[in-house]
């Protein structure tokens, strides 16, 4: 009974081990944009806001217009909605354990390897995000934090043989079997929304980015809770490049901070209806 299943997880098994590392090309700055005046003399030339070809992700406004962000938080930016952008495919037709794991091992691994190699290439250019003005890194860290609770929600919501769905037993088997690689990968956007959250908070309640602080506090809490994450998993030291680099997360963290903000009045911004999905069994045809 176990076999289907057995087979079918090292296929993601192997595809989530090194979703969260940095690497990829390195993130270089565009040349900023001159005019030159009568008198021979050169200024910035005054630049309309870009008209973007990428998705917006959710989240709220920057109390900083996005292009007047440093050049690398904004390719960091745009690298985002362009990782998230990479769906996943659609579903086999059949439910046939050979149907399904033809489509694990096909078209679902290669979009698997094409979000893995983004998100490479946007922890890399994170790297390249300034300590100061503290909001740029805490921008940076929130939005990589959504990158990976977007990828986690949609390997969760990959369809299943019909033989584990209609199976109880094994179905729970199974949805455990799958939340256990799930969790290092929530781990690390966890470790990022709390990251933003703690940079956020030491500029105080009356900054203008209280709303990303709000946003970075809740939607940790969510993967928290929906991956089921414990107290002793949220004391790792963050290592590698990337914004937050270094910071222990403290064991209660989210928890004080939702408590602390809660009563701020700042809105958590726009949520992702897409942050709890579970496995979706495939119809029989």
């Amino acid at each position: 009974m176990l076999a289907p299943m057995t087979r079918r997880l090292p296929v993601l098994l192997t595809a989530l081990l090194g979703v969260a590392c940095g690497g990829g090309p390195d993130a270089t700055e565009p040349e900023p944009a001159t005019a030159e005046t009568a008198g021979g003399e050169d200024e910035v030339a005054r630049v309309d806001p870009p008209i973007r070809a990428t998705t917006p992700v959710p989240v709220p406004q920057p109390a900083t217009p996005r292009d007047e962000l440093s050049d690398a938080l904004q390719q960091v930016w745009t690298r985002v909605e362009e990782t998230v952008a990479i769906r996943p495919p659609e579903g086999p037709d059949e439910a046939t354990e050979a149907a399904v794991q033809a489509w694990s091992e096909g078209p679902f691994r290669a979009w698997i390897d094409a979000r893995h190699a983004a998100m490479r290439e946007t922890v890399t250019a994170s790297e390249g995000v300034p300590e100061e003005p503290a909001a740029e890194r805490a921008v940076a860290s929130a939005l990589l934090g959504y990158a990976l609770e977007d990828f986690v929600a949609d390997v969760r919501g990959a369809p299943i043989p019909a033989a584990i769905a209609e199976d109880e037993a094994l179905l729970q088997v199974y949805v455990d079997s799958l939340m256990e690689v799930l969790r290092p990968v929530a781990l690390e956007s966890v470790i990022s929304y709390a990251y933003c959250q703690r940079r956020l908070a030491a500029l105080g309640d009356a900054s203008p980015w209280l709303p990303w602080r709000a946003y970075c506090v809740q939607r940790g809490q969510d993967v928290v809770e929906i991956y089921e994450l414990q107290p002793h998993e949220l004391q790792p030291e963050v290592g590698g490049g990337e914004a937050g680099a270094g910071d222990e997360v403290e064991a209660g963290e989210r928890d004080e901070a939702v408590e602390d903000d809660a009563g701020d009045g700042a809105s958590p911004g726009p949520t992702s209806s897409r942050a709890t999905p579970r496995p979706r069994p495939l119809a029989r045809r």
